[in-house]
């Protein structure tokens, strides 16, 4: 495996790459690529929603990343959607190199990070974020998105309702910039979405994912839908390496179809990239 860690500007890419072997042909030749972006409020970066989750998609044969993105007062817009950007095409200028598919390009979210992955899949062509890069504007578009227990529309499900706000939460969050509203920039430019939230999600209105697809159905627009009966925030890829024991291993054990969610997502990226 090549692991490395590498600066984009302020942010840092984190990589989990498969080994090519030489001995015969068992290995997928140009695999498809997840960048994980985890949660954490944009306060701070979810280590269950970090490397648990690269070795997890990397196991289902995916080369993966992990974005170590800008959080606290150093979070802030376009900002964060520069470093998702430059991560995207990062990834996508060294495919080669890495043995990636370039147009197999996933960005994977939960929570805020899920916010950063639905960023970038409605705002990738910014007009003059390329420019401001100096990459090619296709070079930023991500190819899926996947979107855990994500919010849409910030300042209606989240900000105006006090049973979902987050005191917490930093600074990008309270303001709540127009462009974190992203149901509002839905379009043909989107990639297809994988999405899934779990119903009595405690910091996400579960209505956010019914907006999304809401919107994805009025446009004709590619997407799946998982929203789960039971389980809280924050549930990540729900194996031993995120709920080994605990609140989080019950919850786990109370909820057991949530954990489906990770071989439906993984056949959802085979199937759409022909693997």
């Amino acid at each position: 495996m090549t692991h490395e860690h590498i600066k984009l500007n302020d942010a840092e890419l984190v990589t989990y790459i498969h080994d090519k072997s030489d001995q015969w042909e068992f290995q997928i030749p140009k695999r498809p690529a997840v960048i994980v972006m985890p949660g954490g409020a944009y306060s701070f970066l979810a280590d269950s929603e970090s490397e648990p989750v690269a070795l997890t998609f990397m196991k289902e044969g995916c080369n993966t990343f992990v974005l170590r993105y800008s959080v606290g007062d150093a979070c802030t817009y376009p900002k964060i959607l520069e470093e998702v950007s430059l991560a995207v095409w990062e990834v996508r200028r060294r495919a080669e190199e890495w043995h990636i598919d370039p147009d197999a390009i996933v960005v994977m979210g939960f929570s805020a990070g899920a916010c950063l992955a639905a960023m970038s899949a409605t705002q990738w062509n910014t007009p003059g974020l390329a420019e401001r890069l100096g990459v090619p504007p296709e070079g930023i578009k991500p190819n899926a998105a996947v979107i855990g227990y994500g919010c849409w529309d910030n300042t209606n499900t989240i900000q105006k309702d006090p049973k979902f706000y987050n005191p917490g939460a930093a600074k990008i969050a309270k303001d709540c910039t127009p462009e974190l509203d992203f149901i509002n920039y839905t379009g043909p430019h989107m990639p297809p979405l994988f999405i899934w939230h779990n119903r009595y999600d405690q910091y996400v209105n579960a209505v956010n994912p019914i907006m999304i697809a809401g919107k994805c159905l009025e446009l004709d627009l590619p997407f799946e839908l998982h929203l789960f009966q039971g389980g809280p925030h924050g549930m990540s890829v729900c194996n031993t390496l995120t709920s080994y024991a605990g609140s989080h291993r019950q919850d786990r054990i109370d909820n057991p179809n949530i954990a489906h969610w990770v071989p439906m997502c993984a056949n959802w990226i085979n199937t759409l990239f022909h693997i």
